[in-house]
């Protein structure tokens, strides 16, 4: 008899659980203004962008943005977090606290599949702020 109940157990757990395939992968190649970790941004609310395998369904994002890569490891985001936003595109613009000429920002990504099943975060990425006013020059 436990051999049938193992057997019942199984079954319903192949129809509950997801298939593998629909675990969407890691988001890859993060950019912002379509650069990889750009070094002199001029616009107030760059647009982040990120990548996953070819064939991949996403349903959500959320993006994290960070003043220090520290902050981002714990998942401290003191500039923004996006929240969940329910959404199959890949990119967004960064509708977080102002920024300031110079101001380096590390940034992060995870999605969610077809089964709202989440991603690990990326790996970080980041982008530095240039100068966003004449009066920011040096000797200014």
């Amino acid at each position: 008899m436990p051999r049938r109940t193992n057997c019942i157990f199984f079954m319903i757990a192949l129809c509950v659980m997801p298939p593998a395939s629909a675990q969407p992968a890691m988001p890859l190649k993060l950019t912002c203004e379509n650069a990889v970790n750009p070094q002199s941004i001029t616009v107030p609310h760059p647009q982040l962008s990120w990548t996953v395998n070819p064939g991949v369904e996403t349903v959500a994002y959320q993006v994290l943005v960070a003043s220090s890569e520290e902050k981002l490891k714990v998942d401290e985001a003191d500039l923004w977090d996006s929240g969940r936003v329910i959404s199959d595109r890949r990119t967004t613009q960064y509708r977080g606290k102002r920024l300031a000429s110079r101001q380096r920002c590390y940034w992060k990504v995870r999605v969610w599949g077809s089964y709202y099943t989440a991603t690990r975060y990326s790996e970080p990425a980041n982008w530095q702020m240039g100068l966003l006013s004449f009066y920011d020059r040096e000797g200014k």
